[in-house]
């Protein structure tokens, strides 16, 4: 909750049961159903790990109260040392092995989903990902710190689109003191550099038993980790050692220009790999405010549930033209009939709002 070196922290939890009377009404941002349930929280982080550590059951607060002294984020020069360090210290080694990734020979198909389980026992397990957010019972962080983006305005030195049979994937490289990360939120303390950003025909997320037409996802590794393999390896003990962020896309009469740049890319692209024009991650991963979180794993096998998700909650617009154009680029192999891993059941976790 604090910074492990020379800072101080005073904390208290308050926890109090609120009348039927005083329950709050607002809409959900993709949605027009209203969440009848507000629960407030300061600073939801460190129950989300001990949740993903102990698999803890709280019971049903109506509300959270949490006071705390913030700890200083170090920013700027501060926090590209400390990269530099820990994260960036073989800076092309995540490149290389995203890169690897359109090489690679799969054992698993989407369609096998059901089965995964038996290959990789993890995909068995009570955290698992994508879940269906559900828009009732949401636990509310009032006041909660930003969710920083740092340098997804620098764009890197060469960017590579990958299409690998199940997914259209980009990746990036950039100058090690301007790599993208982000920090605060529902992260707290944590930083995450970015890794990967993969498209998702249709959604794997769902709000409400509602799947959208498109849903890309942004995966980050703790700074802590060089590599992607390290992250997973870490998993044990690191519930948290990486953070994923879903984009859902609703049908509308424009294409956001990050997802309209990939769809072009990948629909010329007739290699398992392409370089790209170089643009900011912002262009096809635009920063929020709003979103839900939870404890979750990656999508696809080996399914480590080591993820912290966070789930965008406004969707980003696409002309149906996109998606079909998407759709054809995956549905190459015909024998292949799904490309999206089915929602996940909550199980014990929370799914907490952040704005």
């Amino acid at each position: 909750m604090c910074d492990r070196i020379g800072s101080l922290c005073w904390l208290m939890y308050v926890a109090y049961i609120s009348t039927s009377s005083s329950t709050e009404l607002t809409h959900d941002q993709t949605t027009s159903r209203a969440n009848t349930l507000f629960d407030d929280a300061d600073d939801i982080q460190k129950q989300l790990e001990i949740e993903a550590k102990n698999r803890f059951v709280y019971g049903s607060p109506k509300a959270i109260w949490v006071f705390h002294l913030p700890p200083k984020f170090p920013e700027g020069p501060a926090v590209t040392r400390q990269l530099s360090y820990n994260y960036l210290s073989k800076p092309d080694a995540i490149t290389q092995r995203a890169m690897f990734n359109a090489d690679a020979t799969y054992d698993w198909e989407y369609a096998e989903q059901n089965n995964w389980w038996k290959k990789y026992p993890q995909c068995g397990g009570r955290s698992q990902s994508p879940v269906d957010i559900p828009v009732k019972g949401l636990i509310k962080a009032r006041r909660g710190r930003p969710l920083l983006f740092c340098n997804y305005d620098v764009s890197p030195e060469n960017m590579t689109l990958i299409k690998d049979g199940r997914r259209v994937t980009l990746t990036g490289f950039w100058d090690p003191k301007h790599r993208p990360l982000l920090h605060g939120g529902a992260a707290h303390s944590h930083r995450y550099v970015f890794y990967s950003l993969s498209l998702h025909w249709p959604s794997e997320h769902t709000i409400g038993n509602l799947q959208y037409p498109l849903e890309s996802q942004a995966l980050h590794i703790s700074a802590e980790y060089n590599t992607l393999d390290e992250a997973v390896a870490a998993s044990r003990r690191d519930p948290l050692a990486m953070l994923g962020i879903a984009n859902l896309y609703k049908f509308a009469n424009k294409t956001q220009k990050g997802l309209k740049i990939l769809i072009e890319a990948a629909s010329r692209v007739t290699l398992k790999r392409k370089g790209l024009p170089t643009k900011p991650l912002s262009y096809f991963n635009p920063p929020f405010k709003e979103y839900s979180c939870y404890h979750g794993s990656l999508t696809a096998p080996p399914c480590t549930e080591a993820v912290l998700w966070f789930v965008r909650a406004k969707a980003l617009p696409v002309q149906r033209e996109a998606v079909e154009s998407i759709r054809q680029i995956l549905i190459s192999d015909e024998k292949r009939k799904s490309y999206s891993r089915q929602p996940q059941p909550l199980n014990d976790r929370k799914v907490y709002f952040f704005n």
